[in-house]
């Protein structure tokens, strides 16, 4: 049988826990309540507007969650999603390659950045819906055109968010790193990169959200394999229920990649600022 002391230390622990559950409970409602908040008013409000214009214009959340299981029950579904995803992550990828590297030389070199300047300035300004047929005209309806067209649209964004990152970097971190010996490769790698990547999280975000908007936008127009294939689909035959369960999917994973890959990287990579406050 447990002790007196064993009982009054498990005493003492469900005292300080019972102490502890108001206060738990009440950062939780502060850190999730707002956002529940605000997800119930827009199904409330979208709730709302199916009762007044009716399923055929309008379905409820509830049809189009449906509409998402269906979706998601079937491998024409999965395979859709992922070839959205990977055309996404690819064309990410190769923005970062091209316009991320292309702006940290730019960052660093005042000839190139007054050089590429116009030219970044001519790209941003461009249409996403202008690409999207320049591309099709240009090399056909294809997965290589779509890619194309997502890269060239974000490229120049990561270009213009590297570019000021660098700018706008503390150079002071830098000097110290310098009066302790350290060589410029460490202290490009160690220091400057790191501030880099960490101030463009919220830029990854945005390209994030307008590649999956140019793809899709690409795909309904070039009827390639991908969600926007399958809107495409559902607008020729009026479902309006398989639409909006293509675009939910869409921004769920949209959220899901920021939430998993992107901001989990931000908070990594913003560590030390953390750690040197």
């Amino acid at each position: 049988m447990p002790s007196d002391l064993t009982l009054r230390h498990a005493s003492a622990r469900l005292a300080e826990w019972a102490e502890m559950v108001p206060v738990l409970a009440g950062r939780a409602l502060m850190r999730f309540g707002p956002p529940a908040l605000g997800i119930l008013l827009f199904l409330a409000a979208w709730q709302s507007a199916h009762w007044h214009y009716g399923a055929f214009i309008l379905p409820s959340p509830v049809q189009t969650f449906l509409a998402v299981w269906a979706t998601l029950s079937s491998v024409s579904g999965w395979a859709a999603l992922g070839a959205t995803f990977g055309r996404v992550g690819l064309a990410l990828g190769l923005s970062g390659m091209i316009g991320g590297g292309l702006g940290l030389l730019a960052g660093y070199l005042w000839l190139i950045r007054a050089t590429v300047a116009p030219v970044a300035t001519i790209l941003l300004g461009m249409p996403a819906t202008a690409w999207v047929i320049l591309t099709m005209i240009w090399f056909g309806p294809s997965h290589g055109s779509i890619l194309f067209t997502i890269t060239i649209v974000i490229g120049p964004i990561l270009y213009i968010g590297t570019v000021d990152a660098v700018l706008t970097r503390d150079r002071r971190l830098e000097d110290m790193a310098t009066s302790f010996g350290a060589s410029s490769l460490m202290r490009f790698r160690t220091i400057a990169l790191r501030q880099v990547l960490s101030s463009l999280g919220p830029v990854f975000g945005i390209a994030l959200a307008l590649g999956f908007k140019v793809a899709i936008m690409a795909e309904l127009v070039t009827n390639v394999a991908g969600l926007g294939a399958q809107m495409a689909r559902a607008r020729a035959h009026m479902d309006i229920d398989m639409a909006l369960a293509n675009v939910a999917l869409a921004v769920a994973g949209l959220v899901v990649i920021e939430h998993l890959v992107i901001r989990p990287f931000q908070t990594r990579l913003g560590a030390w600022k953390r750690g040197a406050a």
